[in-house]
């Protein structure tokens, strides 16, 4: 369970990498602010992720040693990316001996919303998505399914509020189905405030178990 609260001060320097997506995003919470730098170029999180951080942390005046946290969005998403998302913030977890704040891109997606039921879909390739659906009680969204794939007729069939992400081709072909849907981007606001609000209940130094949220192995044809 995740809870959503108003940010509010904590002494902290907290990176923030959003690695589910072809275009890397990297942020900072330090001083009660986030700062973020993104990535021109897709397919490029290998390249960029060093010489992002190190440029969000010079901004700062801050160096690597004065993280207290790296916090990390597990998927699902792009396959190549969340692995070396991951594999750089283990880099950063052993070397400087700071936990990892482990967060699901579905829960990212979902933050800032109020609905009772909302089905979160992530484009996965071809027709194919990722789906997970949650819904509401004691004034906090929960998880009500394990996240699954699903091909584009069965989006069709979903009946709740629809939060997606991917590719605005696919968008338009669902929203033109009548389904009531909502286009919304990775934000790494989301997942810092998620890092936040939550970091006792989240942080980890346990690495051997911590692994992108692939989802599954899975062929659809």
């Amino acid at each position: 369970m995740i809870t959503k609260e108003k940010l509010i001060f904590f002494k902290m320097n907290i990176l923030a990498i959003e690695s589910s997506s072809k275009k890397l995003i990297v942020g900072l919470y330090v001083d009660n602010d986030i700062l973020k730098l993104s990535s021109s170029k897709i397919n490029d999180t290998a390249n960029a992720l060093p010489f992002l951080t190190k440029q969000i942390l010079k901004n700062s005046s801050l160096k690597h040693t004065d993280l207290d946290a790296v916090c990390i969005s597990t998927g699902p998403g792009s396959f190549t990316s969340l692995r070396v998302g991951m594999s750089y913030a283990k880099g950063l977890s052993m070397s400087l001996d700071i936990p990892i704040i482990p967060i699901s891109t579905f829960e990212s997606l979902i933050h800032n919303f109020t609905d009772d039921n909302i089905h979160i879909l992530i484009y996965s390739h071809g027709t194919t998505f990722y789906l997970c659906n949650y819904k509401r009680k004691d004034n906090v969204l929960m998880q009500k399914s394990k996240p699954s794939t699903v091909t584009i007729n069965d989006v069709f069939k979903l009946k709740e509020k629809i939060i997606y992400n991917g590719p605005d081709n696919y968008f338009n072909e669902l929203k033109m189905s009548n389904l009531n849907i909502k286009h919304i981007d990775l934000n790494i606001d989301n997942l810092v405030e998620i890092a936040v609000s939550n970091f006792k209940l989240l942080k980890t130094k346990s690495l051997d178990n911590l692994v992108p949220n692939y989802v599954g192995n899975f062929e659809i044809k």
